[in-house]
C-alpha cells in the first residue's frame, strides 16, 4: 500500500511513527475491524465527520464512533477501500481514499437520520481524512467526505 521513498535520507519510515499508527488504523478500516480500529484511539479520541455539521454539528465519542463504524460495516458488507495518496506529518496524517461498497445491510440512524431498508445499490465515493496522532494513539480523525455522490448513488431523496 505504501512505499518507502527515499528524499536526501529524510524521509524514512520508524517504527512507531504517526504514519504507522494511521497505517494499522486504515488496514483495520479497510478489513471492518472494530477491535482493530479501537485498539487505536486514544482515550480522548473523536471522530469528526464534516458533513454532520449540517445536522448535528458534534463530535463522535469513542462509543460513539465504534457504533457508527459497526453500523457502516453492516450497511456495506461487501466493501473496498483503497488509500490513493498519503500526506506524513510528525503528528498529523492525511489520508486521501476511495471508498466502493455494496449497501446490501440496514442504513441505521447513525449513518442517516431514519433507518432505511438496504438499497442493494453499489456506491463510489471520494474522501479524505486526517488523523491527529500523539504517543501512537489516535487523538481525532477529522474526515470530509463526497456526501453527495454517496446520496445519489444510494438513490436519497431529500
Amino acid at each position: 500500500m505504501f512505499k518507502k521513498r527515499r528524499v536526501s535520507g529524510l524521509n524514512k519510515i520508524k517504527s512507531g511513527t504517526a504514519l504507522d499508527t494511521a497505517t494499522l488504523y486504515s488496514k483495520a478500516l479497510a478489513k471492518g475491524d472494530l477491535e482493530g480500529m479501537r485498539d487505536l484511539y486514544s482515550e480522548g479520541y473523536e471522530l469528526d465527520f464534516v458533513a454532520r455539521d449540517a445536522f448535528q454539528g458534534s463530535e463522535l465519542s469513542v462509543g460513539e464512533a465504534a457504533d457508527f463504524w459497526e453500523s457502516w460495516f453492516l450497511a456495506f458488507p461487501e466493501r473496498d477501500y483503497q488509500v490513493t495518496r498519503t500526506i506524513a506529518g510528525e503528528e498529523i496524517i492525511v489520508m486521501q481514499w476511495t471508498f466502493i461498497g455494496t449497501n446490501s445491510g440496514p442504513l441505521m440512524p447513525l449513518i442517516f437520520e431514519n433507518a432505511g431498508p438496504p438499497t442493494g445499490k453499489t456506491v463510489r465515493f471520494r474522501g479524505v481524512s486526517v488523523y491527529e496522532i500523539f504517543d501512537g494513539k489516535l487523538a481525532r480523525e477529522t474526515t470530509y467526505l463526497d456526501l453527495g455522490t454517496l446520496l445519489v448513488e444510494l438513490g436519497v431523496t431529500i
